[in-house]
């Protein structure tokens, strides 16, 4: 047959085909439906992918209700973390087959607000969401009951299905390590350690993360100070001028762990404005694990965070909540992000 040079269509039975499953299985595989067993959905998305399948978006409106579109809503675009893991959002919703609408809140109430009124309640059908300034209640009425699943939700009754970075066990996996290439005065840049005394701010990111470097500066034997944590907002220019002021105080410290890559890298440079050495002089370990670090100089030790398999959890559940029955709603579940410590220079002496 002459090649017109036109686009060959994908169709659900092309995967089915290719997957070596029936058209229905591939259909509720495409749409997360819990049904399927995991070994299956991921032989379904897998087959998709390979033959650049797209769901024909206005016939499925038509027959369910539904669109085919998953909002997330992010604070920040503008910095590493946020953007990589909105990216890692898309590619997973693609793979099942419906599309992404990726919103910024720029971390205000009036930004969320205005994604939930005016993107989520009249384009999606389920969002992504990431809060910071609209509580359960105002989320609830908002999302005119249609499926969300919140990341790093900080409720302490959660009500919404969550998927957490993994603050304690990572911030106690860098203090460990740390600890273990021979730091014996570490400091840890990014928390209020007077958050400890709000409830509700423990169970944020931060509180999480300070929780997890308490737990591990105990388990190796160092008696925990107030004065070892450093407050800083989460940008690297102001941990840059905290390693001046640390630096030109005097203060003795041959370890950091910082509470983001971001700052991590900010801190490398003010320790280098300072004539600080890294790792020799201090060894610095992140969290996060943005792909800039590996090619900063030094390249950086991180917790690194799977993205992947965060977006997977996330729409997973998603897709969970929107296959339930509206008479039985299931109960919110809570799941946390795999991760992993990455080494590099940063941490490596000798």
């Amino acid at each position: 047959m002459e090649n017109t040079g036109a686009a060959i269509m994908v169709t659900i039975d092309d995967v089915a085909k290719a997957a070596g499953v029936s058209r229905a299985t591939t259909s509720y595989a495409l749409r997360g439906d819990p049904r399927i067993a995991p070994g299956t959905a991921d032989k379904v998305r897998h087959a998709a992918a390979r033959l650049h399948y797209t769901a024909n978006l206005s016939a499925r409106s038509l027959r369910s209700g539904r669109n085919g579109v998953i909002g997330v809503a992010i604070y920040e675009l503008d910095r590493a973390y946020p953007s990589e893991m909105s990216a890692a959002m898309s590619r997973e919703i693609a793979r099942r087959g419906c599309q992404t609408i990726v919103q910024q809140t720029a971390n205000s109430k009036e930004g969320e607000i205005a994604i939930l009124q005016k993107i989520t309640s009249q384009l999606c059908d389920g969002m992504i969401f990431s809060p910071g300034n609209v509580g359960d209640a105002e989320l609830k009425y908002l999302s005119h009951g249609k499926p969300m699943v919140l990341l790093d939700d900080s409720s302490t009754a959660p009500v919404f299905d969550s998927v957490d970075t993994p603050c304690e066990e990572g911030a106690a996996q860098a203090i460990r390590h740390l600890a273990g290439v021979g730091c014996r005065d570490i400091v840890v840049i990014g928390p209020d350690y007077r958050l400890l005394d709000d409830e509700f701010a423990r169970n944020g990111v931060e509180g999480r993360r300070l929780a997890g470097c308490i737990s591990a500066l105990e388990d190796v034997g160092m008696r925990v100070m107030p004065d070892m944590f450093v407050h800083t907002t989460w940008d690297a220019g102001s941990a840059r001028r905290r390693a001046h002021e640390l630096v030109r105080s005097g203060r003795r410290f041959d370890g950091a762990f910082c509470l983001t890559d971001t700052v991590a890298m900010g801190f490398i440079r003010g320790l280098a404005d300072c004539g600080a050495r890294v790792p020799d002089d201090v060894a610095v370990v992140g969290f996060d694990g943005v792909a800039e670090g590996a090619s900063f100089v030094p390249s950086l030790t991180t917790i690194s965070v799977d993205l992947e398999d965060l977006a997977r959890k996330a729409i997973d559940l998603l897709m969970r909540r929107m296959c339930e029955d509206a008479g039985h709603p299931l109960p919110p579940r809570r799941v946390v992000a795999g991760y992993q410590l990455v080494e590099r220079e940063s941490t490596k002496r000798g």
